[in-house]
């Protein structure tokens, strides 16, 4: 099964290229797709800006050393963009702990449906445990190694029970294991994918936005 350490730290990496990525992203955006150059953009109208007023713009981002001012056209372009990224990270944190739930489950059936051998063993290798110990506490010699001789005899039948069944439930669980571990991958892979179109379509989104500003 998956390490939830393991799925806790793929999370945070996505968080933190998410962030990343988010910054240069605004940058490359605004150099290839503004109809805005650097010059210009500094001289915008106030009245094209959100919140402009005594010909200072409110609205800007900063990347580096780089201040983008940004027009109310394109600060709507990216609040839109950021919404949607964020929808995006939302969906795919769902669907990731869906996904995590879903192990869990399989888990769940897999205890049920091997705890009737579970009993079985448990009651036997007990109840010869119980026995040997009986014959322990027989003072007389003769009589100790009667009682053990009795019931390791009979225990022999038991072991080799407890070893076949035990066998058995270890093929049946591994199998079990191997298709919830694909089922689980599978889910994870779904989610990503779901992430990854998100993500895509936002910023092709964005890309036209910006173009056509």
């Amino acid at each position: 099964m998956s390490n939830p350490s393991t799925m806790a730290q793929r999370v945070s990496s996505l968080k933190q290229l998410e962030s990343l990525s988010l910054s240069l992203l605004l940058l490359l955006l605004w150099f290839t797709n503004s109809c805005y150059n650097r010059a210009q953009a500094l001289v915008v109208l106030p009245e094209n800006v959100v919140g402009g007023g005594a010909g200072m713009p409110a609205n800007d981002i900063v990347v580096g050393d780089v201040a983008l001012v940004l027009t109310r056209v394109e600060n709507d372009c990216f609040e839109t963009f950021l919404l949607e990224s964020r929808n995006a990270s939302n969906t795919y944190a769902s669907a990731y702990r869906a996904c995590q739930m879903l192990g869990s489950r399989k888990r769940m059936e897999f205890v049920s449906a091997e705890w009737s051998t579970r009993v079985d063993v448990t009651e036997q290798v007990t109840e010869l445990c119980k026995d040997l110990c009986d014959c322990a506490q027989i003072a007389g010699d003769m009589e100790f190694f009667q009682c053990s001789a009795q019931h390791s005899f009979r225990g022999v039948n038991t072991m080799q029970q407890v070893y076949l069944n035990s066998t058995a439930a270890i093929v049946e669980l591994e199998h079990k294991y191997e298709e919830a571990e694909k089922q689980i991958l599978l889910c994870i892979i779904a989610a990503e994918q779901q992430y990854v179109d998100s993500s895509s379509k936002a910023f092709l989104k964005l890309s036209k936005c910006l173009k056509a500003t």
